[in-house]
């Protein structure tokens, strides 16, 4: 659920597509009409416009839509119909609701004009005159500019500096040529023998940066860059006195030509390829700043400074598809902190979805439509901005409150731009009906699970002698149906409709009978359709769609302490269901049972069921893992037992817990979705929680030993890798080197072992207590760090500040070194770590009796010099620190 955000565009306003134009040419009426409009705009006047309306639109509203229409020195209009809808009330073909967008270039600037255009026929029947009965402006893009490098005027520039936040670009002996506007000169393009420094301020950039470089603070040569800024910060951001005429070398402003042309499509550039054969661009707002940089050592290299987000800073590898930093500025972090809620950055909250599908997963396409109840979060609200696949052709947007509306595709970022007729307050509702279809590319069901890396053996098709029965999954990261732009707690209802052959399994639980959607009839083909509701929010919806049988269809019942003293416990009944492959039948019936127990263990542990229906599907793959959205889990199975994936060395491949995947997948119920994480940094509250409650199955399942051999895994990941950046650094951790086994042993492994530690210095009760109160305060919320660092300090009366910074923000392992000796009745075991990094440390020390009794004493290790004296019930034989792996530490001796 993590695309990386700055690896293609940066976030910015960039690359905005706009509509294609309807196929009604301009040969009948209403499109004659239009090119009336069209000419009018280039070189007519308000007097010619007001003869092609009719007294229903008041002069009022006519002089007010003409003095966006006509654009002082136009030099070319382009008028497009958009849409068109029959008027109500008006015989077929006598009256229409187009949508028209006027676009005026006015030299090298332009902008765009949607307006809504009712229009009908004249009373007199044969002639083929229309008139305008009511105009309405609906919206205005202003500020679009060409750009221009002049290739005839060149700078000399000897140690030219151009500067923002943690970047330098020095040219340190080459030429320079301004890129221009109507808005002042709006970038650069240097030529020749440069340097580069990027120096971000943290420890945790700092890191990746050594990964990608060899150090922490990137200084590499470029031999060219392209640079854009805002007009006013061209003498502000650039040493402008350094810069001298001098004569034209085409042999270098054809190198500065070909930079030019070939990075300026990067970024704020607005296609309008329909109605211009200009290229067109924003300008950056203040404060905004991009470069592509052409390095020797890394190639291309890009650092944006971009308002529009949080983490406003990024610096990425465009080659390489990497992200190498992504982090905020000062003034962000100062107002946003480390664990923002991303919930906090949207302008508007989605409530309720209801969607209406038809889906072909042999074609891999979807026919849809989707309402979407909206409540308002800004001040006020001019478009929306929502998430749906690239390869989905939006054919419709309306609202029930506003009618149709104008709308953008936002090329490569699988954006969908609503633009609003007029502001709407915060608070205010809104409903969307978006009807949408095409080609969508399938989600991986194994993207919690292991992955075939370079040690693995990968099977070879021609010796699979059962091949996997196909499945198609749609969820988080396939953006199926429109979506806010970060998942949203909503509650929906879904109706999908399948080839006969299918079933499909959904988020939410299974419903008998007809489901009314109102209007939201999708295109809809012969089949079988199935219907879902879910009734308790969901951070994200999710569909899988094969070759199932129903194996199993039961309930089941949790019972849970009561959450008051005194009353009685809770009983929760949960619908279970089993969905298999045919050839998964038997393994399935297993695992119902199975599944049964672990919801029954994780319900007691938590005194809560999250959801009222869980569905299992059991689909086959050669590669372990699942995935687990609300009320359900989607869960691998190898089509054989005869395959030749083998795994040897990845942190979830545990070989004495066969339950493992599944146990981990159930506890994202509580895990991921009850309770949902800030944003990605706080992945960990999902993914370490979810295999810290796996490893306490495997306890009640299989006994200590087989506890114990997962922390014994927990810590042996944790310590290869904290290397590779802190907990907090999330999906990030292992991006660099394109590794995902890093990403897994540190937010789940070590996440997994700090909790652990963290209950050891707690205590049991204050620990569990803890854990329920942070359930309980952010059930469908998003929740951070904080926010659990403060439930158990609550509950165990402790400060534990430094234990999250050194073990959740910090990516450093302690080393503790310490002595032991055997007294009179006695052991003392002394510490020493590191004074200016003291880590809270449980330490676990074992003493073996002559007699064969062995007895585990936990001693917190929380200051850099400490003795402790244990006491003895007989003669001692040894004495081991950290037997049963529980520290996540580096042990020797004094």
């Amino acid at each position: 659920m993590h695309p990386l955000r700055a690896l293609v565009l940066v976030g910015l306003l960039a690359f905005v597509t706009p509509l294609s134009a309807q196929t009604v040419g301009p040969t009948d009426g209403p499109g004659r009409l239009v090119s009336r409009l069209e000419t009018l705009a280039q070189n007519g006047t308000v007097e010619q416009l007001a003869q092609l309306v009719t007294p229903r639109v008041n002069d009022e509203a006519l002089a007010d839509f003409a003095l966006d229409f006509f654009v002082p020195g136009v030099t070319r209009t382009v008028a497009v119909e958009r849409d068109r809808l029959p008027l109500a009330d008006v015989p077929a073909g006598e009256g229409y609701s187009l949508i028209v967008e006027v676009f005026a270039e006015v030299g090298t600037r332009a902008r765009v004009i949607s307006a809504r255009v009712d229009i009908q026929r004249t009373s007199d029947a044969t002639a083929d005159d229309w008139k305008i009965v009511d105009i309405e402006r609906l919206s205005i893009v202003e500020g679009l500019y060409q750009l221009r490098m002049d290739s005839a005027r060149a700078y000399a520039a000897r140690n030219l500096t151009i500067d923002a936040e943690d970047v330098r670009l020095t040219l340190l002996e080459g030429s320079a040529f301004l890129v221009e506007s109507d808005g002042g000169v709006t970038g650069m393009v240097l030529v020749g023998r440069g340097e580069m420094r990027f120096t971000p301020p943290s420890a945790t950039e700092k890191s990746q940066l050594r990964i990608f470089g060899g150090s922490e603070n990137l200084v590499t040569a470029f031999d060219g860059v392209y640079v854009r800024f805002n007009p006013s910060e061209y003498l502000e951001r650039v040493s402008t006195d350094v810069l001298v005429p001098q004569a034209v070398d085409r042999r270098v402003s054809g190198k500065a030509e070909e930079i030019f042309e070939r990075e300026r499509p990067k970024a704020y550039s607005i296609d309008m390829s329909e109605v211009s054969r200009n290229q067109w661009f924003l300008l950056p707002p203040a404060g905004d700043f991009v470069s592509e940089i052409r390095t020797r050592r890394f190639g291309t290299l890009t650092y944006s400074k971009s308002s529009k987000q949080v983490e406003d800073i990024s610096f990425f590898s465009r080659e390489r598809h990497r992200t190498i930093s992504i982090y905020s500025s000062i003034e962000n972090l100062r107002s946003h902190g480390l664990s923002y809620n991303e919930d906090d950055l949207v302008d508007f909250d989605v409530t309720g979805y209801e969607i209406d599908a038809d889906i072909d997963p042999r074609r891999e396409t979807i026919e849809g439509r989707a309402r979407i109840t909206i409540r308002s979060r800004a001040p006020v609200l001019s478009t929306l901005t929502l998430r749906l696949a690239e390869g989905l052709n939006v054919t419709s947007v309306t609202s029930v409150e506003l009618g149709r509306l104008l709308f953008f595709r936002v090329r490569n970022q699988n954006g969908l731009i609503v633009n609003l007729p007029r502001l709407l307050p915060a608070g205010v509702p809104l409903t969307l009906v978006v009807s949408y279809g095409g080609h969508v590319s399938p989600q991986l069901v194994n993207t919690e699970g292991v992955q075939a890396g370079p040690d693995e053996t990968l099977p070879n098709p021609s010796n699979v002698s059962n091949p996997s029965e196909p499945s198609f999954m749609l969820s988080n990261r396939a953006y199926w149906y429109p979506q806010n732009a970060v998942t949203d707690y909503a509650t929906a209802r879904i109706r999908i409709t399948v080839p006969d052959e299918y079933r499909v399994v959904a988020s939410g639980q299974s419903v008998t009978g007809n489901l009314d959607l109102r209007d939201l009839i999708a295109v809809r083909g012969q089949g079988r359709t199935f219907i879902f509701s879910v009734t308790e929010p969901a951070r994200y919806l999710a569909l899988v769609v094969s070759r199932f049988v129903r194996v199993v269809d039961t309930s089941l019942t949790v019972s849970t302490a009561a959450r008051t003293n005194g009353a009685a416990s809770v009983q929760h009944r949960i619908a279970l269901s089993v969905e298999a492959n045919p050839g998964q039948t038997r393994r399935a019936r297993e695992l119902a049972l199975r599944t049964e127990d672990i919801m029954g263990f994780y319900g007691t542990l938590m005194n809560d069921v999250p959801y009222p229906s869980l569905t299992l599907a059991l689909v086959e793959n050669e590669l372990p893992g699942g995935h687990s959205p609300a009320y359900a889990v989607i869960l691998n199975a190898q089509p054989t037992t005869t395959s030749q994936l083998f795994w040897r060395n990845d942190p979830a491949a545990f070989n004495g817990f066969p339950e493992f995947f599944l146990a981990h997948e159930l506890a994202h119920q509580w895990w991921g979705h009850a309770v949902g994480w800030n944003n990605y940094h706080e992945q960990w509250l999902s993914e370490g929680f979810a295999q810290y409650f796996s490893a306490l199955y495997a306890q009640k399942l299989r006994g200590d030993g087989a506890f114990t051999d997962m922390l014994r895994q927990f810590r042996r990941w944790a310590l290869a890798q904290s290397d590779q950046g802190p907990v907090f650094l999330g999906y990030r951790l292992g991006h660099v080197k394109d590794d995902s086994r890093i990403f897994r042993a540190l937010v789940y492994n070590k996440g997994a072992g700090v909790l652990h530690m963290l209950r050891r210095l707690v205590g049991d009760k204050a620990f569990f207590d803890g854990l329920r109160r942070f359930y309980t305060d952010f059930k469908f919320q998003k929740a951070g760090t904080p926010d659990l660092q403060r439930a158990f300090e609550q509950e165990s009366g402790q400060s534990l500040g430094r234990f999250f910074d050194r073990w959740i923000y910090g990516s450093d392992i302690p080393r503790i070194r310490y002595a032991t000796s055997i007294g009179q009745g006695e052991v003392v075991v002394r510490f020493e770590q590191d004074a200016a990094e003291v880590f809270d440390v449980p330490v676990t020390v074992t003493i073996t009796y002559a007699d064969g009794r062995v007895s585990d004493v936990m001693v917190p290790v929380t200051s850099a010099r400490e003795e402790h004296r244990l006491k003895t019930t007989g003669v001692v034989r040894n004495v081991r620190i950290n037997r049963d792996s529980a520290a996540l530490a580096e042990f020797g001796s004094l």
